[in-house]
C-alpha cells in the first residue's frame, strides 16, 4: 500500500474522531490538535525525503543528483553537467558523449557517497580531483585519499575540443575508467 496524501488524511480524520468520542464518553484530555500537528509534520518530513507529492528542483529526475538512491545517467544531463552523489551512488556513463564546444567541464562530486565515471579512450580528457577524508581513482591507477590528483589523456590536445572534470570526494569515492 503506498501512503499518498488521501490516506494520509483519511487516517488524520478517523484519529480526530476517535479522539473526540474518547474525550466526550470517557473524559480523556487528548491533546489531539497538538498531535495531529506533529502528525502532519511528520509526513511532510517523509515526503521530503521519500519524494512525491512535494519536490525541489534539484532533485527531480533529470537531474544529476543521487541523494539516498544508486542513479545512472548516460551522456551529458540537462545544461548543469553536474553529478552529485550524496549518501548515494551516481554512475556516470559518459561514452557516447559528443564534444560539441572547445571545452565541455563536468563536476563531480561525492559526499558520503560513491561516483564512478566510465569515458571512452578516444575522448581527450583532463582530470583534476580533489579528496577529503575520501579516495579518487584515475585512469591508469592513479589513485588519490587525501589532496589533489590530475590527469590527462594521451590524445589529450588542447587545439582540439575536449573534456574537463572536476571531481570532488568528502568521506566517499570517485571512480574514472576507460572502457
Amino acid at each position: 500500500m503506498k501512503m499518498g496524501i488521501g490516506l494520509f488524511i483519511g487516517v488524520l480524520i478517523i484519529l480526530l474522531g476517535v479522539g473526540i468520542i474518547v474525550n466526550v464518553i470517557f473524559h480523556i484530555h487528548i491533546p489531539i490538535f497538538k498531535i495531529l500537528f506533529g502528525l502532519i509534520l511528520i509526513f511532510i518530513g517523509l515526503k521530503i525525503i521519500f519524494g512525491s507529492w512535494i519536490s525541489f528542483p534539484s532533485w527531480t529526475g533529470k537531474s544529476g543528483n543521487a541523494i539516498f538512491q544508486e542513479r545512472t545517467y548516460r551522456g551529458l544531463t540537462g545544461d548543469s553537467k553536474e553529478y552529485n552523489a550524496v549518501f548515494g551512488k551516481a554512475v556516470v556513463d559518459l561514452r557516447g558523449i559528443e564534444l560539441k564546444e572547445k571545452v565541455t567541464r563536468i563536476k563531480i562530486s561525492a559526499v558520503f557517497g560513491g561516483a564512478e565515471v566510465i569515458l571512452s579512450e578516444t575522448t581527450p580528457v583532463r582530470i583534476k580531483a580533489e579528496a577529503v577524508f575520501g579516495g579518487v581513482q584515475l585512469p591508469e591507477n592513479i589513485t588519490g585519499a587525501f589532496g589533489t590528483s590530475t590527469y590527462q589523456s594521451k590524445n589529450f590536445d588542447e587545439s582540439q575540443n575536449y573534456l574537463v572534470i572536476e571531481g570532488t570526494s568528502v568521506f566517499g569515492g570517485i571512480v574514472i575508467r576507460y572502457q
